[in-house]
């Protein structure tokens, strides 16, 4: 097989799924590489709905796909029954056919697939179980599959944000945890936003929502992932080895531009007078954002409801911060036991 699948067999860095959770394969009995190529042509001929062939070892590891396109033509001329009766399916075989792993990503698997050009832009791709041979998926099966995807993504999808909902945010932390991935969960609070709310109305609190959307999705990364709980919280799984950085860029410019939503006289005093829930006429401070950061080492958590359990504690902490704050959650594999530590960073 090609450099180029190889590479993208292994290339799982992006959100990722069980691509058998996904798709219904098509698995079509395998044939090994030794064997006959008439043996090919006979199977075809025996199952008119058959397209492809999928060749493996004697470890029942693809090694190419015979697709009945190839094949009679092969032996659609005269005397080529005769001179290739005695042939292996090799001389069947296509050139470098793309093969994927199960837990491949589905959108790379996508792309790949949709971006071959020529006679073999409609073959199928050869998937694998740990190295094994496990099924077939066909472009046809990729393509309303993708599409129910986007369906579900869409009704899913915060119509104010235009980010991926609670289900979608849950599936996500549920496929990391199953590929044993490390990232770290940032919960993002909105702190003083009722009371801005209450104080400016409705149309000024959704241009907040919106300029919040806009901070976080400039800073994460393409392999990063963001989605909108509901109301001003939002969730971030974020690359371990830049994660901090992003999050105190997102707070720097949320301060700076945030305070272009007020008015001049309540930007000079540093808080706004508005009604509390018993209808008390109090003092609340200018907006700020208190995030909850989870770190998830693989093997940690079994699914994001444990996750969401820790996540509530150290919001919790992280709410009891004046301005802007980190509350990082220190939690180890073999104890079980929690011990949240916080990094206050002033508005």
């Amino acid at each position: 097989m090609s450099t180029q699948t190889q590479q993208l067999c292994r290339d799982n860095d992006a959100n990722t799924a069980d691509v058998q959770s996904y798709f219904d394969l098509e698995k079509p009995e395998s044939i090994q590489e030794h064997s006959l190529a008439i043996d090919a042509l006979q199977r075809f001929r025996d199952d008119e709905n058959m397209m492809a062939i999928p060749v493996v070892n004697a470890l029942m590891q693809p090694v190419g796909l015979i697709t009945r396109r190839t094949t009679l033509s092969i032996f659609g001329y005269k005397f080529s029954y005769a001179l290739n009766s005695r042939k292996t399916v090799k001389i069947l075989m296509g050139q470098d056919p793309l093969s994927f792993d199960t837990h491949a990503d589905v959108d790379m698997i996508s792309r790949a697939m949709t971006d071959r050009h020529g006679l073999s832009a409609f073959d199928p791709a050869l998937m694998t179980q740990d190295g094994v041979y496990c099924g077939l998926l066909s472009v046809i099966t990729l393509l309303k599959r993708m599409t129910d995807i986007r369906i579900e993504q869409a009704f899913d999808c915060n119509p104010l944000s235009r980010l991926p909902g609670n289900n979608s945010i849950n599936r996500e932390m549920d496929l990391r945890l199953q590929q044993h991935k490390a990232f770290m969960l940032i919960y993002v609070d909105l702190d003083n936003f009722k009371a801005f709310n209450d104080h400016y109305g409705y149309e000024r609190g959704d241009r907040v929502i919106q300029l919040l959307t806009t901070i976080l999705k400039d800073v994460i990364a393409p392999h990063d992932f963001l989605g909108h709980v509901g109301g001003d919280d939002f969730v971030m799984l974020l690359e371990p080895v830049d994660w901090r950085q992003k999050v105190e860029m997102a707070l720097s410019r949320f301060s700076q531009e945030s305070m272009l939503m007020y008015h001049a006289d309540d930007q000079q005093r540093g808080f706004i007078v508005a009604e509390n829930r018993q209808g008390q006429s109090m003092h609340f401070a200018l907006m700020s954002l208190s995030m909850a950061v989870v770190p998830c080492e693989p093997g940690l958590y079994e699914s994001h409801i444990t996750v969401a359990e820790v996540v509530s504690e150290v919001k919790h902490l992280a709410k009891k911060e004046i301005g802007n704050s980190i509350v990082i959650n220190r939690r180890t594999a073999n104890t079980g036991s929690s011990d949240s530590s916080n990094n206050s960073i002033p508005a």
